[in-house]
């Protein structure tokens, strides 16, 4: 359970650079490099989360003269949960709450087994309804560079 309530710095950046490629619009290939400069984040760190985005479906490489990434599908039909498992791995059956090293199941629950399944479910179940295109609706991006093609996320600060 605690991969589903502590995700890591790969499921930030997944996002961010996925929330990018939906702003640049369907069919937008975009390079690591570009991605990196557009982001703050690492070309070597983007290379291995695209690596895996690759292989989970959200995204396909190009090789050749337009090289890059873009998204495999709309991004109303990727999920955060699809994002999550992508970079971080499936999330995993939760432990029993009162005994790390046992497992609980429906046929052998502890006294906190179904809370923790439900709890478990119901944030599943929120990671599979949000969508790439609601978050990436939420992520401003600003543009800047002379020819207004160039999107950066918007500061933060006042």
């Amino acid at each position: 359970m605690t991969k589903l309530l502590d995700l890591g710095a790969r499921t930030d950046y997944a996002v961010k650079a996925l929330a990018l490629l939906a702003h640049r619009g369907e069919g937008a290939i975009v390079t690591v490099k570009e991605l990196a400069e557009e982001t703050g984040i690492s070309q070597h760190f983007l290379y291995n989360i695209f690596d895996d985005l690759a292989k989970a479906g959200i995204v396909r490489s190009f090789r050749g003269v337009k090289r890059g990434f873009a998204l495999c599908r709309p991004p109303e039909e990727i999920s955060f949960y699809d994002i999550v498992s992508a970079v971080e791995g499936l999330i995993e059956k939760p432990h029993c709450l009162l005994d790390r090293g046992r497992v609980c199941s429906a046929t052998n629950p502890c006294a906190a087994h179904f809370f923790w399944v439900g709890l478990r479910d119901y944030a599943e179940q929120s990671m599979r309804e949000l969508t790439l295109a609601q978050i990436a609706r939420k992520t401003p991006f600003t543009r800047d560079g002379s020819d207004g093609t160039q999107l950066r996320p918007a500061s933060r600060r006042p």
